[in-house]
């Protein structure tokens, strides 16, 4: 029996791939989610307290994070881009703000917020070089 070698899709860039959720209480957002949406989720300590990456069924991804001080609940969409340093120009030229600048995340990646003239706030994400393109997703 012959067998077909999988071939892995090209990763999207410039479209959202990964929203995170700053919750008050995460153990009840887990819950939640899985009871309404049936995600999955797998559980990592932190600095800032345990984080909550979760899969859905349809093999969306994202997180749930506790919320830090004074910081309301909210979801922030992270967008992949091929250059984390030239999204940042196009950013401040086209007059966005960068609200938490560059964090590095060993072997995963870098990612930055910024906030939409408008109001609104986004992220953008790097992966890592050295990340293999299937654990990239």
């Amino acid at each position: 029996m012959t067998r077909k070698r999988k071939v892995a899709e090209p990763r999207a860039e410039r479209v959202p791939m990964f929203t995170e959720l700053a919750s008050t209480d995460p153990a009840t957002t887990r819950s939640f989610l899985e009871k309404v949406f049936g995600w999955s989720f797998a559980s990592t300590k932190m600095p800032m307290g345990e984080y909550l990456s979760y899969r859905t069924p349809t093999g969306g991804q994202g997180g749930v994070r506790p919320t830090r001080g004074t910081e309301a609940p909210t979801s922030m969409s992270y967008v992949r881009v091929p250059d984390l340093d030239a999204a940042l120009q196009k950013i401040r030229r086209a007059g966005g703000d960068i609200v938490l600048p560059r964090v590095d995340v060993p072997g995963m990646g870098s990612f930055f917020w910024f906030r939409i003239p408008s109001g609104p706030m986004m992220a953008c994400w790097q992966d890592a070089p050295s990340l293999p393109e299937e654990e990239s997703r």
